[in-house]
């Protein structure tokens, strides 16, 4: 498992912790200036630091596939060249920042597959994403989505029935499925 957490001394440079394997390396003096950063399908854990949004220059950020929770940082929102983000496949457990619909120029999100709830932002370019986009974030709800939810605060996730959150319970049939896989694998 890798970790990738980082803080801002500067415009010019960045300090980053990369820990990988059990072992900790710190990265001094990497430029702010990167236009594409993919660091798709590298098991990524924790959370996305919010200096992400501090490299104004990006233009395209892919942390797709990994197992980064937590929230969406809303400092993204201030990556005003950024024309691509994909954080599908990962575990943020948030709503989806309004910030983002500040985000002019970006012409593909992909949210998809993580455990977001609440209403889809909308505005700007939100309102040209297709539906695939957001697909498999059981509590959103709004357009393009055609499923909707009963919740005035739009804070927390949607409640079923028996008082379980949908993030719960996604929770419980994704350890009851990775069981039933290893048991096959066993078996």
């Amino acid at each position: 498992m890798a970790s990738l957490q980082g803080r801002f001394f500067t415009r010019k440079q960045e300090h980053v912790k990369v820990t990988y394997e059990g072992k900790e390396e710190e990265w001094v003096k990497v430029l702010t200036i990167f236009t594409y950063i993919d660091f798709s399908s590298n098991v990524f854990t924790g959370e996305i630091p919010d200096t992400v949004g501090n490299l104004t220059s990006l233009i395209l950020l892919n942390l797709s596939h990994s197992t980064l929770k937590g929230s969406i940082p809303t400092s993204l929102g201030n990556l005003k060249k950024l024309e691509s983000l994909d954080l599908s496949q990962n575990m943020p457990t948030r709503m989806i920042p309004t910030q983002l619909t500040s985000l002019t120029f970006i012409s593909f999100l992909n949210v998809s597959y993580n455990l977001l709830f609440g209403r889809i932002p909308t505005g700007s370019q939100f309102q040209t994403f297709s539906e695939t986009l957001f697909l498999g974030n059981p509590g959103l709800c709004g357009f393009p989505l055609n499923m909707s939810y009963n919740n005035i605060a739009g804070d927390s996730p949607p409640i079923f029935g028996d008082g379980h959150s949908i993030l719960e319970t996604e929770v419980y049939l994704s350890a009851a499925l990775g069981f039933i896989v290893g048991l096959g694998i066993i078996i």
